[in-house]
């Protein structure tokens, strides 16, 4: 019996933590002319993925700069 009870008590406390942590994102709503837009997740986490995708950016635009093009002079006929 102090077992069930236990154990009832403890997937409580999992359960209740679990859900905090998953809700713990903000929701962001902004309204313009052409609709609205729902934006979840932090702001520090919206501007982490802008960064990185900037970032993600600017190194392939650095490959392709970098990358040795050999062009075929040949001929068709």
């Amino acid at each position: 019996m102090k077992r069930c009870i236990l154990l009832s008590a403890f997937l409580l406390v999992s359960l209740f933590t679990a859900s905090v942590s998953l809700g713990a994102d903000d929701l962001k709503i902004t309204k313009d002319k052409d609709g609205t837009t729902w934006s979840v997740g932090s702001d520090e986490s919206r501007d982490k993925r802008r960064a990185e995708e900037e970032r993600d950016k600017d190194r392939a635009w650095d490959m392709l700069q970098n990358q040795s093009i050999i062009l075929d002079k040949r001929t068709t006929k």
